[in-house]
């Protein structure tokens, strides 16, 4: 195994997260945390609250990896503001959800797809 994977192996088993190891988001992963987002919109639109559940927790998750990326890369606070202010719409979709409230949960996931979208005019490749 060669010296970069074993430094690899040691920082992710320290640190825990995969994001937080890159110099830069893949665009595979925020496509991936896209792709969740629009599902789980669907899914609340659908009432399938266990479905849209299971997303909104996942991409809660993913949004920590994205906010501890931006915490290490520094200079960066509205990144940062942005992930935590993502993560708390997805804990109100969430106990949404458990309460069979799919107006607040949509109303949680329009205001989450904005601020996507404000992040991204600052931080997403325009390759």
């Amino acid at each position: 195994m060669s010296k970069f994977l074993v430094s690899l192996f040691v920082y992710l088993a320290l640190t825990g997260s995969v994001v937080a190891a890159l110099t830069e988001i893949e665009e595979d992963f925020m496509q991936d945390i896209e792709d969740i987002q629009k599902s789980m919109t669907s899914n609340i639109s659908l009432q399938d609250a266990a479905t849209a559940k299971s997303e909104a927790v996942e991409l809660e998750a993913m949004f920590k990896d994205v906010e501890e990326f931006y915490v290490k890369k520094g200079d960066a606070a509205d990144a940062v503001d942005w992930s935590k202010e993502s993560r708390g719409y997805l804990v109100a979709i969430s106990k949404a959800l458990e309460a069979k409230n799919f107006d607040a949960a949509s109303q949680s996931a329009v205001s989450l797809a904005k601020t996507c979208k404000a992040c991204h005019k600052i931080y997403k490749s325009k390759d």
